[in-house]
C-alpha cells in the first residue's frame, strides 16, 4: 500500500510537468507555424516575379549520352510546344546576306531534308539463324519502348512506326551518304558504300540457288525413276518432301531461314538528319532513327546503287536532276553529305573541270566525271553535288588526297549517267512489284529516244539545214535513236538516228502520241510513262522528208 505521503508527492510533480510542458508546446508550435507562413510568403513571391515583364526564365542544361552539352529552354506543359516562326525571308534580311549566300542557304534550306546518311552492318551471330526472329522482336521492343504517349499522339501513323529505330547489334561494314530520288522511298548512293554488304548478301543469296538447283535435280531425276512404278501422288509428294528436308539440313539452310531481305545477313540502314523525322533538333546521333532499306539494285561500272526504304516515310521529297553535260567551268556547285558521320555538312565550291576520266570500284574508267573543289571528305560518298538551283548534277564519288582529308581535289560521277541507270533500276522495280501483286505494269514500247537537250539540238539544226523550211522552230518530235528486236515497232519500217564517225545520220520522228503532240524526247519519255501492258495506240511518224504516217501499236510487257 502506498502511503498518503507519497501519493502526495506524486501530484505535485504532475502538477510541475504539467505546467512545465505547456510552454513547450506553445513555443514548437508557434515556430510550425512561423515556418508555415514563410513558405507560403516565399511561393507568392516566386510567382509574383515570374510574371513580371522582366523576368527571364533560366536556361536548364542537359547532358546527353556522349557528355556533350545542350542549352534548351526550360517550360512548363503548357508552352512546351510553342515555337518562333521567322519568315526565310526576313531572317536573311536581317542578317544582310548577300545574294549569293542566299542561294547557298536557299538550296540547303530546301534540299538538307532529302539527304541521308547510310551506312551497313554485318548481323551477329546472336541476331542471325535461328535468332533472327528473336532480333527482330527485340527490334520491335526497343521500337516501341522508344515512344511515349505523348509521341504517339503527336505523330501520324505513318511516322510513328520509325521513330527512334537504333541499329541491330553487329559489325559495321560501311557508311556514306545518299539523297532521295523518289517519293517512294528510293534511295541513291555510291556502290562502294554498300559494297560489303551487297557482296555478303549475293553469296548468300549464290549459297541459297545453289542448294536449289541440287534439290529440284535430286527430286526431277527421282521422280522420273519412280514414274515407271506408277507410285500414287501422295508418295511423290513425301519424296520430294523428303529430298528438301535433307538438302536443308546438309546446307543449312533451314536455320538461316531463307533468303527474304530481312533474313540476309547484311542490312543497309539509312538516317534522316540528325534525329530521323526529316528537321534538325540538334539531338545527337545516338538518338537518331534509322530506316531499314534494301538493296534493289547497282551499277558497279558507275558506281551507283539504288537503295529503297521497306517502310517509305510519308513525307519523302525526291531531290530534282539538272544536266551534267550543260555545266561550265567555273560555274558555282553546293555539295551537302555526311562527312565523319555529321549530317547535313554544306560545303560550296566551283566545277574545277569537266571530262575527267576516274578509275571506279569495278575497274573501269568512269567517264565525263566532274572535278570540283567543293570540300568532299569520307562519308561524302554518295551525296549530292547540286547547282545553285538545288538540282543534282553529280553523285560525290571519290577525292585524290594525301592526307585522308580533303584537298580540294573531288570527284562526281555525271548526274545525266546516274538519272538514266537509276531510272531504269527503279522502273523494273516497280514492274516487279505490280507483277507481285497480279496487277499491270507500265507498258512498254522497247524504243530509245534522244533526251539530252544539247543533243536534240543538234539533230534539230541538223534537220532545218536539210529541210526546205529553215525555220528551227518548225522541228519537233522525238528522235528516236534505237528499237529492240521484239519492240511492237521492230516491224514498223522505223528508221533511226545515229551517229557514226562523227556523222549524223537523221533517222525518224515520233511527232505524237495517241492525239497528244510531242515536243521533245522528255516529253515523249512522260507520255508513254502513263500507258499500260496491252494499250493499243497510235503513233504519227515523219520522216527526214517531212511525210508522215500513222502506226498502230500494241505496248508489250517490259522485259526483266
Amino acid at each position: 500500500m502506498i502511503s498518503k505521503q507519497t501519493q502526495s508527492s506524486f501530484i505535485m510533480l504532475a502538477k510541475q510537468a504539467k505546467l512545465s510542458l505547456i510552454p513547450l508546446g506553445l513555443y514548437w508550435a508557434s515556430m510550425i507555424f512561423t515556418l508555415l507562413l514563410f513558405m507560403l510568403l516565399s511561393r507568392a513571391a516566386i510567382a509574383f516575379h515570374c510574371t513580371s515583364p522582366h523576368y527571364h526564365r533560366p536556361l536548364a542544361r542537359k547532358w546527353s549520352k556522349d557528355r556533350t552539352s545542350q542549352l534548351d529552354l526550360a517550360s512548363d506543359d503548357a508552352n512546351a510546344d510553342a515555337k518562333v516562326t521567322v519568315k526565310a525571308t526576313e531572317l536573311d534580311d536581317s542578317l544582310g546576306l548577300t545574294s549569293e549566300e542566299r542561294t547557298v542557304v536557299n538550296v540547303h534550306r530546301v534540299c538538307k531534308d532529302s539527304v541521308v546518311y547510310v551506312t551497313s552492318v554485318l548481323k551477329s551471330s546472336t541476331d542471325s539463324g535461328s535468332g533472327g526472329s528473336r532480333s527482330r522482336r527485340g527490334w520491335s521492343r526497343r521500337r516501341n519502348k522508344a515512344k511515349t504517349p505523348q509521341q504517339d499522339g503527336d505523330e501520324s501513323n505513318g511516322e510513328q512506326e520509325h521513330k527512334l529505330q537504333k541499329l541491330p547489334r553487329g559489325t559495321a561494314l560501311g557508311s556514306g551518304s545518299g539523297f532521295v530520288m523518289d517519293s517512294e522511298g528510293y534511295i541513291v548512293t555510291n556502290y562502294h558504300v554498300i559494297q560489303r554488304a551487297y557482296e555478303t548478301n549475293q553469296a548468300v543469296i549464290q549459297y541459297e540457288t545453289f542448294w536449289d538447283g541440287l534439290a529440284k535435280n535430286a527430286t526431277d531425276r527421282v521422280k522420273d525413276s519412280v514414274t515407271p512404278l506408277n507410285a500414287d501422288s501422295n508418295a511423290m509428294d513425301n519424296l520430294e518432301s523428303f529430298i528438301n528436308t535433307t538438302v536443308g539440313a546438309i546446307s543449312g539452310r533451314d536455320a538461316m531461314g531463307g533468303v527474304s531481305s530481312s533474313n540476309l545477313p547484311a542490312q543497309v540502314f539509312v538516317r534522316f538528319g540528325t534525329n530521323g523525322d526529316g528537321n534538325s533538333t540538334g539531338q545527337s546521333s545516338s538518338t537518331a532513327s534509322y530506316h531499314l532499306c534494301e538493296i534493289v539494285d547497282v551499277v558497279k561500272e558507275l558506281d551507283v546503287a539504288v537503295l529503297k526504304l521497306s517502310n517509305p516515310l510519308p513525307s519523302l521529297k525526291a531531290l530534282p536532276y539538272g544536266s551534267s553535260s550543260n555545266l561550265l567551268v567555273g560555274q558555282s556547285l553546293v555539295a551537302i553529305g555526311n562527312p565523319f558521320g555529321l549530317d547535313r555538312t554544306l560545303s560550296s565550291g566551283v566545277v574545277s573541270a569537266l571530262g575527267r576520266s576516274i578509275t571506279g570500284v569495278a575497274g573501269n574508267d568512269i567517264k565525263n566525271c566532274i572535278q570540283t573543289d567543293a570540300a568532299i571528305n569520307p562519308g561524302n560518298s554518295g551525296g549530292p553535288l547540286l547547282n545553285l538551283n538545288g538540282e543534282v548534277v553529280g553523285v560525290n564519288t571519290m577525292i585524290i588526297t594525301t592526307s585522308g582529308s580533303s584537298a580540294g581535289i573531288g570527284f562526281a560521277v555525271p548526274g545525266d549517267n546516274v538519272k538514266e541507270n537509276a531510272e531504269g533500276i527503279v522502273e523494273l522495280d516497280r514492274e516487279r512489284r505490280l507483277r507481285s501483286a497480279k496487277r499491270k505494269g507500265r507498258g512498254w514500247l522497247g524504243a530509245d529516244v534522244a533526251t539530252a537537250s544539247s543533243l536534240e539540238d543538234s539533230f534539230r539544226k541538223r534537220l532545218s539545214a536539210k529541210a526546205t523550211s529553215s525555220e528551227e522552230d518548225g522541228v519537233f518530235g522525238a528522235f528516236l535513236t534505237s528499237i529492240a528486236v521484239e519492240s511492237p515497232l521492230s516491224n514498223s519500217s522505223i528508221a533511226t538516228t545515229s551517229i557514226t564517225n562523227g556523222n549524223i545520220n537523221l533517222g525518224d520522228r515520233i511527232v505524237n502520241v495517241g492525239g497528244n503532240p510531242i515536243a521533245n524526247g522528255q516529253e515523249f519519255v512522260s507520255e508513254m510513262k502513263k500507258r499500260v501492258e496491252g494499250e493499243q495506240l497510235t503513233l504519227t511518224v515523219e520522216n527526214v522528208e517531212g511525210e508522215k504516217r500513222v502506226v498502230y501499236v500494241t505496248l508489250g510487257r517490259i522485259p526483266l
